[in-house]
């Protein structure tokens, strides 16, 4: 029942615990280098960007101007709103004479025909 636990024979089959970790290849690590240069140098040429923009446009009329141009687009956007609601609400008002204009005629048809017929054939 109780099998005895083997164990390497050979000294080159021993446990890597206390082994260095493979090295990192060279093509990697440079590749890696290369990335982190590239982004150091794109972001240091942003920050110089922005360090001279105050000098070559004004910041405050530039933030100005574009509060000014979201305003009126929200108050163009709320004009055709409420142009598109009277559109809308004409089309139901013309839609809703038309409706009672249709049961009026119905309505003035059955009168019509009800004083035509002779009161006794209306009761059969």
């Amino acid at each position: 029942m109780n099998r005895p636990v083997k164990r390497p024979t050979s000294p080159t089959r021993q446990r890597r615990m206390f082994q260095h970790r493979r090295r990192i290849p060279a093509g990697v690590l440079l590749r890696q280098i290369g990335a982190i240069l590239l982004m150091v140098a794109a972001a240091v040429g942003i920050v110089i960007g922005l360090q001279r923009l105050p000098e070559q446009v004004d910041v405050v009329l530039l933030v100005s101007e574009a509060v000014a141009d979201l305003i009126r687009g929200v108050q163009q956007l709320l004009e055709a709103l409420l142009g598109l609601g009277a559109v809308v609400l004409i089309a139901l008002m013309v839609l809703l004479a038309t409706v009672l204009m249709l049961g009026a005629i119905w309505r003035l048809l059955r009168l019509i025909s009800m004083m035509i017929r002779p009161a006794d054939q209306g009761r059969r």
